[in-house]
């Protein structure tokens, strides 16, 4: 896990590696990891359907039987397909699970990395901090009204914060939404 520390009296800069969460997902964005199971299901099912009708279903010997192939009204045809489909659904699910990202080491990660730069911090800082990561996202009102401070010293430390790139702010209204640098809730 590449992250940059530099801790000099009062100023911490950390700078996160963005790419470490897609690390058992190959790079890939969702929506082409979308697209990639869709293509083996239906490449699989496919290559599925081809072998297995040549093994199962007999060869078409009249017209109405050929319209029965094609149709899949045939018994044999309906169990190729239902097998072909079930076992191309599979594939399916166990490639989607092989390029989730592994949220476990991700997760204790940034964690891990929080807990290091804690320690540079002032004690209030820290009860900001761990106040944030509680609730996910809180409004700055709500977090001024949670630890009982006044608004200048709320905002003074959470520009700090925001400085040193821990926390991240966003206007909503005439308050903002507060939540830790990369870990903001699904909206």
């Amino acid at each position: 896990m590449k992250a940059l520390l530099t801790v000099n009296p009062r100023v911490v800069t950390a700078t996160y590696d963005e790419g470490l969460n897609m690390s058992r997902s190959r790079g890939i964005d969702f929506t082409t990891r979308i697209i990639l199971i869709i293509l083996v299901v239906v490449i699989s099912y496919l290559l599925l359907f081809l072998v297995l009708s040549e093994v199962f279903v007999h060869t078409p010997t009249s017209v109405s039987d050929m319209m029965g192939h094609m149709m899949g009204t045939s018994q044999n045809s309906i169990v190729v397909n239902l097998v072909s489909l079930t076992i191309a659904l599979l594939a399916g699910v166990l490639v989607s699970l092989w390029l989730l990202p592994k949220k476990t080491e991700t997760t204790a990660a940034k964690t891990d990395e929080l807990e290091i730069i804690k320690r540079a911090l002032s004690d209030d800082e820290k009860a900001v901090i761990d106040e944030i990561r509680r609730a996910g996202e809180i409004t700055q009102d709500s977090l001024r009204f949670r630890l009982e401070w006044s608004k200048a010293k709320l905002s003074r430390i959470l520009t700090n914060l925001d400085k040193m790139n821990i926390i991240q702010r966003e206007r909503v209204g005439k308050t903002y939404n507060v939540f830790l640098t990369g870990k903001r809730p699904e909206q």
